[in-house]
């Protein structure tokens, strides 16, 4: 069981959304992770940042936005990847599904 966790935090698929200089609104938050149908994770020493369960296109997360607004979509694989500002919530502490 821990070698498939383990295994699993090493596949992780995630999408890095980055604002600069921005912060993101609970309501676009939400936004996301309804029209992604997928779960979406801040930290509030990183409010610029916005990590996605999955890998998504720039232009899929702007349609379950609703709006183009100026942010980069970075896709990454594992949580051992030096682009990840943070470690999710959905990868803490939790047993990660395979997308």
């Amino acid at each position: 069981m821990a070698m498939q966790i383990e295994e699993n935090r090493c596949k992780v698929k995630m999408t890095v959304l980055y604002r600069k200089g921005g912060t993101w609104q609970s309501c676009e938050v939400s936004r996301l992770a309804d029209g992604l149908i997928t779960e979406v994770s801040q930290h509030p020493k990183y409010p610029e940042y916005l990590i996605v369960f999955g890998h998504y296109t720039k232009e899929q997360t702007l349609v379950a936005h609703g709006g183009g607004l100026v942010y980069t979509a970075t896709q990454i694989t594992g949580i051992e990847n030096k682009e990840l500002p943070f470690i999710p919530g959905f990868v803490q502490n939790q047993t990660i599904m395979e997308d």
